[in-house]
């Protein structure tokens, strides 16, 4: 029974305050630099979960995600433009927020 249990767990990624704030910053800089190259200037999102997962902030860490999302968002650096379907298979069907630099 306990092996079952442990294929479902997996280690929380923590964050001091110093290393949320140098993430975010990286974060920024990322969505930033994103929406540069695109040719509508949108990042998403999407673009945040990917940044993250390459972080390593596992998939089951959602309020890590979302208070990562809402950070860089809601700075004042980006403007929300609009919807958009979601392209990660775990929001299959959901609309997201499009956002481009302010």
């Amino acid at each position: 029974m306990a092996n079952r249990n442990r294929s479902n767990s997996f280690n929380l990624r923590s964050y001091s305050t110093s290393e949320r704030e140098a993430t975010t910053r990286k974060l920024t800089s990322y969505l930033r630099g994103l929406a540069a190259r695109r040719s509508n200037g949108v990042v998403t999102a999407d673009d945040v979960h990917n940044f993250l997962t390459r972080d390593g902030v596992n998939a089951g860490q959602v309020r890590t995600r979302l208070s990562f999302i809402n950070s860089v968002f809601r700075n004042g650096m980006f403007e929300q433009t609009g919807m958009t379907p979601s392209s990660r298979p775990q929001a299959k069907g959901r609309y997201i927020s499009t956002w481009t630099i302010a």
